[in-house]
């Protein structure tokens, strides 16, 4: 009978957790002499809680604290939406104990966790950034307080920031100083090596999408992620789908197997299953693969579970041209653009020079003529790989015909005299190349060595 009653009560307590957004759970211990005295002070706030619609209650199930890590009783932890977060202060201040309650309610704060919160966490939270302080550590403090500032942006993003004091397992992560962020991405734990006083710093860390991805793993992204990943990246390939969809596990299984391949292409993928997202871009039906150059969208209308087929389509010329705009390339797919096409112009700029930006809104307005001469134009921010073409000037139009760089040395200011040059070029009959030259003078050679050997075999007329 005693089982029964604890094991109901121990359900009745998950329930209260799982069904109420917000909750707060209380410990004491069977051989406390203060806890009566602390339940006492808590009584009189329990009203207070009430008008701020915070619950309260309270057990001795101690299987239940173990879930959650809690070892030291008594013991006070809040939860909000299923997140727990331990109280740190004097339990016997009843008004500093309400004002925690309160403003953990009303503001969006970092929680504190235990290891066994965290081991929870890391298995179920993607995105999960983790602030390990210590006690009475005033620069801790400090820290904390600024970070507190990016806690609502982080959540935005879909990164959750905890925080949690626990010096050994801290060594885990390779932490010999104090205080220290390590970044959880699916489970895969990443240090953060920079200014922890420069919040907007870590800000940026966390959501930088190098720092986001995994090798061979498409990230999942929320809405507010998904549109900064518009605004950055000019080739993004989102796959659309449903928690509750039956073949999505396995059409995400071959899309992993390409995941890496199209970033060298410099296209990046991801995936979202949030319905407004999808309604907000025009998808009706999912699952469903869109790939946004510059935002536009364009649907793949294929089948999801050929792999090989969608990155054929993801790196084709005419899924990757935008009209009147001259694309960004990288190495891998300059070289794919000089294998498959016979004619290309590349302009090469350098990302820091101001003129750069310049030349290529001049050049951009002659992109359709090239297309038109059959000409695709492309563009590199690239120095180092420029000067493997020769270019030692920047910015630099190269123009190759079957991978030969000619190099243009005009103003590049001009858009005419460049699209002129371009069409000389396109047009003009292409000169003998080594090969052939070195065909021609072998055959001169042989025929001039034919014409000795038959001068010095021919036989002499004898004289009478």
């Amino acid at each position: 009978a005693v089982f029964k009653k604890t094991y109901k009560y121990e359900i009745f307590i998950r329930k209260i957790v799982k069904s109420l957004k917000i909750v707060k759970f209380y410990v004491p211990a069977d051989d406390c002499d203060t806890c009566q005295t602390i339940l006492e002070e808590l009584e009189n706030i329990d009203d207070d809680c009430d008008r701020h619609g915070i619950t309260f209650v309270k057990t001795q199930d101690f299987s239940v604290a173990e879930e959650f890590g809690v070892s030291d009783f008594p013991c006070l932890v809040y939860f909000e939406d299923e997140v727990p977060n331990v109280f740190e202060g004097e339990l016997t201040e009843e008004e500093e104990v309400l004002q925690w309650l309160i403003t953990q309610k009303t503001e969006d704060r970092i929680e504190l966790i235990t290891r066994v919160m965290l081991e929870g966490l890391v298995e179920e939270t993607q995105y999960l950034a983790v602030y390990f302080y210590k006690l009475n550590c005033h620069i801790c403090d400090e820290i904390l307080e600024e970070l507190e500032k990016i806690d609502d942006e982080c959540d935005v993003y879909g990164i959750h920031m905890v925080k949690i004091q626990d010096p050994q397992l801290a060594k885990r992560y390779s932490i010999k100083t104090f205080p220290a962020i390590v970044y959880f991405r699916n489970g895969n734990p990443l240090l953060f090596e920079g200014d922890l006083q420069n919040e907007q710093s870590v800000l940026e860390w966390l959501i930088d999408d190098d720092n986001r991805e995994l090798a061979d793993e498409i990230e999942a992204v929320n809405s507010r992620m998904l549109e900064r990943l518009m605004e950055e990246s000019p080739f993004l390939c989102v796959f659309f789908y449903d928690d509750d969809c039956p073949e999505c596990d396995e059409i995400l299984e071959h899309l992993e197997q390409i995941d890496g391949e199209a970033d060298q292409y410099g296209v990046d993928m991801v995936k979202i299953d949030e319905p407004d997202a999808a309604e907000k871009y025009g998808i009706i039906n999912t699952p469903s693969l869109v790939y946004f150059r510059k935002k536009v969208p364009l649907l793949y209308d294929g089948d999801l579970h050929d792999e090989e087929k969608i990155l054929t389509w993801l790196t084709s010329q005419e899924i990757f041209e935008i009209k009147n705009e001259i694309e960004e390339v990288n190495r891998k797919m300059l070289d794919k653009l000089l294998e498959e096409n016979e004619f290309l112009a590349v302009y090469f700029y350098d990302i820091a020079e101001e003129e750069s930006d310049q030349v290529l809104e001049i050049l951009e307005k002659i992109d359709g003529e090239t297309d038109n001469l059959d000409i695709p134009f492309v563009k590199m921010g690239d120095p180092r790989y420029a000067r493997k073409w020769g270019v030692t000037k920047l910015p630099s139009v190269v123009y190759f015909r079957k991978r030969f760089p000619n190099i243009y040395r005009g103003d590049t200011h001009s858009g005419e005299e460049v699209l002129e040059w371009l069409r000389k070029n396109r047009f003009r009959q292409p000169e003998l190349n080594i090969f052939m030259y070195a065909v021609i003078a072998l055959a001169i050679t042989f025929v001039l060595y034919t014409a000795w050997l038959l001068s010095c075999f021919r036989p002499h007329v004898k004289q009478a």
